[in-house]
């Protein structure tokens, strides 16, 4: 079990809270601030890269104060946009090459970009699945942006030049 400790969290005077003494006193549990950063890496278009992506994630959340239960939601989160780009930017010509993720962490919450240089695609412009629906009556597909669009706190789709930018916020309480 990690040392306790009472620390003065020099942003917010006089705000003490008990925090893990690991990591620099963050350990990867939230103690009231997150460190703000962030981080950019380029993956390849491969279904094998969503492993990277958890862990990258994982590393940073942990490095940065960010709550495990957050870093579970970005996780989750960003593996469904990676993979979607991988499955199905080959069918939109031209398809991706690469793909950009940004990870950044400020005013209390975390965003996350995921760029691709793939064909114009507007996930979010999908109708909205109807979930009540019985099984064999749905239309397949358009669950996992849902999921996505329930598990943050905002989803932004912009095409910039000839790249589609994927931008979603998680605000850490």
């Amino acid at each position: 079990m990690p040392k306790v400790v009472a620390r003065r969290v020099p942003s917010h005077p006089g705000w003490r809270r008990e925090c893990p003494l690991a990591m620099g006193g963050v350990g990867g549990i939230f103690c009231g601030f997150m460190r703000p950063g962030s981080l950019s890496t380029t993956l390849h278009v491969q279904l094998g890269e969503t492993q990277l992506v958890s862990q990258i994630v994982r590393e940073f959340g942990q490095w940065h104060g960010v709550p495990e239960e957050t870093i579970f939601v970005i996780k989750l989160s960003l593996d469904e946009v990676v993979t979607n780009i991988v499955t199905h930017s080959p069918k939109r010509p031209p398809g991706a090459k690469q793909i950009l993720v940004r990870l950044s962490t400020v005013d209390g919450q975390v965003e996350v970009e995921v760029e691709d240089d793939g064909g114009a695609f507007n996930p979010l412009a999908l109708p909205a699945p109807d979930i009540g629906a019985p099984l064999q009556d749905r239309s397949p597909g358009g669950l996992g942006i849902h999921l996505v669009r329930s598990l943050m706190d905002h989803v932004i789709y912009r095409r910039i030049g000839r790249r589609n930018r994927f931008t979603m916020t998680k605000r850490v309480a």
